[in-house]
C-alpha cells in the first residue's frame, strides 16, 4: 500500500479516539505515581478522577483496536488466521518483548528505588506482563481468539457470547463454580446410591 492510499483510508477519528485515550492514560499514571511517593495527597478529587478514566480510557483503546482489526484483518480460514497470527506476533510481541525485558532490567538494577518488584524474567514476560505493557499482551490474545465476522448477524452473535461470558465471570462463574457444581453432583450422586448416608 502506498503512502497516498494509506493516508486517504485512515480514520482520522480512531486517531483522535486514541490520542484523548493516551492523554487519559498518561495522567492516571502520573497521579497515581504522585500519590504513591506522597507527594500528592489522595483526596477525594483524585479519587473521582482515577475512578471516572479507568471506567473508559482502556476500553476506548480495545474498541479502537477491535474496529481496525475487524476492518482490516479478514480471516476466512485457517491459513488466514494462521497468517494473522504471525502478523500480530511480531507486531505486538516485539516491543512487548523488548521494553518489557528493558523494564524488568531497570527494575532490578534500581530494585531499591521502584514501586513494585519483579520476579523472574521469563515469568514477567509469560505470566505477569511488566504494568505498561500488559495492554499489548492482552491484545495480543484477544486477536489469536478472536475471529473476524462475515456479517452483521455473526457480529451480533458473537457480542451475544461475549456478553455471557463476561457475565459468568462477573458472577463468580469461573473454576470455583465449576468446582461446586462438580461437588453438588458428586453429593448427589452419592446420595441416590447411599440415602441413609445423607440428611
Amino acid at each position: 500500500m502506498n503512502k497516498q492510499i494509506a493516508v486517504k483510508t485512515r480514520e482520522k477519528w480512531v486517531d483522535d479516539i486514541k490520542v484523548i485515550a493516551c492523554i487519559l492514560v498518561v495522567l492516571g499514571h502520573f497521579f497515581q505515581s504522585m500519590t504513591k511517593a506522597s507527594i500528592m495527597p489522595e483526596n477525594d478529587l483524585y479519587k473521582w478522577f482515577n475512578t471516572t478514566i479507568y471506567y473508559f480510557h482502556v476500553p476506548l483503546f480495545f474498541i479502537c483496536s477491535g474496529y481496525l482489526y475487524q476492518k482490516y484483518s479478514k480471516v476466512n480460514s485457517v491459513d488466514g488466521w494462521y497468517r494473522n497470527v504471525a502478523k500480530k506476533a511480531v507486531a505486538l510481541g516485539v516491543p512487548y518483548v523488548t521494553f518489557s525485558t528493558a523494564t524488568w532490567v531497570l527494575k532490578k538494577v534500581f530494585s531499591s528505588s521502584v514501586n513494585d518488584q519483579v520476579g523472574g524474567l521469563g515469568n514477567t514476560l509469560l505470566f505477569h506482563p511488566a504494568s505498561p505493557y500488559w495492554y499489548l499482551y492482552a491484545l495480543f490474545f484477544i486477536f489469536l481468539l478472536t475471529p473476524t465476522f462475515k456479517s452483521v448477524k455473526m457480529a451480533v452473535g458473537g457480542l451475544i457470547v461475549a456478553i455471557a461470558m463476561k457475565t459468568i465471570a462477573l458472577n463468580g462463574g469461573g473454576v470455583r463454580r465449576l468446582r461446586c457444581i462438580n461437588s453438588s453432583l458428586k453429593r448427589n450422586l452419592v446420595c441416590a446410591r447411599y440415602e441413609h448416608l445423607c440428611i
